[in-house]
């Protein structure tokens, strides 16, 4: 008769608290694994197990290893900056990912839960959030804020933008529609409106269409008197083109110099009449009389009839003669 040999057995948890001697075997029937004790250590020192047997490796070096659809249960670190490989078809190549050589805090990113649409790249929100937005920059409309900011260029002229530069030269203001540089430079320019102005510091506060004259107790004050020889301009409207822009302070004004804009007017005008101060403060009126006005005192020449004896705002060319 052949002799069966059979070692001590158990549960996992008859295994657990079994100190065996030193080289003892013993079988642990749950996990169909073998225990290899020491002689002092509760469960002994060492497991030998199975090829088709589940086993929890703990401290162990791996080498090579071959994992087929593996499962991880929470995390795996891979230390030393090493690689996460992604092979081929063939494993003739790869793609993968690594750390940098230095990290100065744990950063985890946290993936989306869907796919974003055609075009869109991955974006973080700052706190290790991702999420797929349009690539590139976002546009949006704005007339109302009162800040100047640098105009971007590049020299792409199709396909994708890259690389944008700036200069603190150039500076648009969302808010007046300025755009702001040293020097403009070209063939040709156009504008909507239609004069030619300059700011001045007035003795006071004056109106779109309002007659000055330099003089006063600042650079110019409205005109107070008939055919005055001082005559500077029109207060403008919406120049076309502003000098010295940037004039600040109290009662500064926009002065038309030359180009047509609305000015107050008092008595009879047909179109075409020469303009000169009138008795009214800051008010133009038609010169009538046969001989030439006083030399400094044409404001411009009228584009429109006027067919009352009071002060009305009509358009005149100023500087015309």
């Amino acid at each position: 008769m052949p002799t069966t040999l059979q070692f001590r057995r158990g549960t996992t948890s008859q295994n657990n608290s079994f100190t065996g001697s030193l080289g003892e075997l013993s079988i642990d029937t749950q996990l169909d694994v073998i225990r290899v004790h020491d002689g002092s250590t509760a469960g002994g020192a060492m497991e030998l197990t199975g090829n088709t047997a589940t086993q929890t490796l703990t401290n162990k070096t791996l080498t090579s290893p071959v994992l087929t659809a593996p499962t991880v249960a929470t995390s795996i670190t891979i230390n030393a900056a090493g690689e996460v490989r992604f092979g081929d078809d063939n494993t003739s190549n790869y793609v993968g990912f690594k750390s940098p050589g230095t990290v100065s805090s744990n950063v985890i990113w946290t993936l989306p839960s869907a796919d974003g649409t055609s075009g869109q790249a991955l974006v973080s929100n700052g706190s290790g959030v991702l999420s797929f937005a349009a690539a590139g920059a976002t546009v949006s409309g704005d007339t109302s804020t009162n800040t100047d900011f640098a105009v971007y260029f590049a020299a792409t002229t199709s396909g994708s933008l890259t690389a944008v530069k700036q200069d603190t030269g150039l500076l648009y203001n969302p808010s007046t529609g300025t755009l702001t540089s040293s020097v403009f430079a070209g063939e040709a320019t156009s504008a909507k409106y239609a004069d030619l102005a300059e700011r001045y510091q007035a003795d006071a506060e004056y109106l779109p269409g309002t007659v000055l004259i330099f003089g006063g107790d600042a650079e110019v004050t409205q005109s107070t008197e008939r055919m005055d020889r001082r005559a500077a301009g029109v207060v403008s409207t919406d120049p076309a083109y502003l000098m010295n822009s940037s004039l600040v302070g109290k009662n500064t004004v926009t002065l038309a110099l030359t180009g047509r804009v609305p000015c107050k007017v008092s008595g009879y005008v047909r179109k075409g009449d020469l303009m000169v101060s009138g008795v009214d403060n800051g008010v133009a009126e038609a010169w009538r009389e046969e001989s030439s006005p006083p030399a400094g005192s044409i404001i411009g020449k009228s584009l429109e009839d006027k067919d009352s004896r009071g002060i009305d705002v009509i358009e005149v060319v100023i500087g015309a003669k």
